[in-house]
């Protein structure tokens, strides 16, 4: 695909779901597709109640349209294992955040599934992927002067523990109007671009349909939201980056282009633990994911956006630093 050629997809990409989202919007709020606030939650969010949640369901038109593009654009007559495993990948983590959603907001089942039936699905899902792609991934994982630091069964062990903590990461950064959107359109730009350069399958096509909905999301996510993406986007949209970071080869540098979401999660491990190992008694962070804590500190949701999105280009850009770009 060229660079002309990308940039008419994401055009299209977002005109159309410009055209679209009022029509979601209406159909989700007919079908009472709306979002619960958990009690436990920031004070602020009680006002969220009642917006309308799944928007994540535009991103499916997206990932069609850039199979569609992929297939018939580019000329493709067949595909291979690598785009079987990530449609695979894409589709289960996809399906498993619209029954999550779908449990929380239309059964009115707050907890949504439970969270041992979450990591089963997701670690299934990784695991389908990364033995559906077996032949087209190389499992060693080497720094640019060759060195190898890891190889065979402990790359894979892991890879399943990176796929499942990224697809993670990025849920839990869709806490905040606009957040997830907003931060993670330079990481899906950049992972775009380097696939015109080192084309890598329908993984390097899919950041594309990524970026258009993170653009289009936005008109309508902002503060203060119209609608939210749900676990239905949030965990999609993860599933694209992890696809796409082990499709190309860049596990490393993904680490830094995900730096940000990979933070989010950090910050709920270290709550966590602390919390427990205290007895129930200490916390580090006023409340994890840490832009609650933020929000706690009394930053408004558009400052802790903007600063968090600073921050998410730093970290894209020091990741595209350690990619090749030849």
């Amino acid at each position: 695909m060229t660079a002309k050629s990308a940039m008419l997809l994401v055009l299209v990409l977002v005109l159309v779901d410009l055209a679209l989202f009022p029509l979601l919007i209406v159909w989700l709020r007919r079908i009472r597709f709306m979002q619960l606030i958990r009690d436990e939650g920031p004070a602020s969010h009680k006002s969220k109640a009642g917006t309308p949640t799944g928007g994540g369901l535009m991103l499916f038109l997206d990932i069609a349209g850039a199979v569609a593009a992929y297939l018939f654009v580019m000329g493709r007559t067949s595909w291979t294992r690598l785009d079987v495993a990530t449609v695979v990948f894409v589709a289960v983590s996809f399906l498993s955040g619209f029954l999550d959603d779908w449990t929380k907001e239309v059964k009115h089942r707050n907890d949504g599934l439970r969270g041992y039936q979450k990591l089963l699905i997701q670690t299934a899902a990784a695991g389908l992927f990364f033995y559906l792609a077996h032949p087209l991934i190389i499992p060693v994982l080497h720094l640019a002067s060759g060195a190898i630091l890891l190889g065979g069964w402990a790359f894979y062990a892991v890879a399943m523990l990176y796929a499942v903590g990224m697809v993670n990461a990025f849920n839990l950064t869709d806490g905040l109007d606009g957040l997830l959107a907003k931060t993670s359109l330079p990481t899906f730009a950049v992972a775009g671009i380097a696939s015109l350069l080192h084309p890598s399958g329908l993984a390097g096509i899919l950041p594309l349909a990524a970026a258009a909905f993170a653009i289009s999301f936005l008109w309508f996510n902002g503060t203060k939201a119209s609608v939210f993406m749900g676990d239905t986007g949030s965990l999609a949209l993860g599933s694209i980056f992890v696809a796409w970071a082990f499709a190309s080869g860049n596990q490393l540098s993904s680490i830094l282009l995900g730096g940000l979401f990979l933070g989010e999660a950090i910050s709920v491990m270290i709550q966590v633990f602390v919390f427990k190992a205290s007895g129930r008694r200490k916390r580090i962070f006023l409340m994890a994911p840490i832009h609650h804590h933020f929000e706690k500190l009394g930053w408004t949701e558009p400052k802790i956006v903007d600063r968090f999105f600073v921050v998410s280009i730093l970290f894209v850009i020091a990741g595209a630093l350690t990619m090749t770009w030849r």
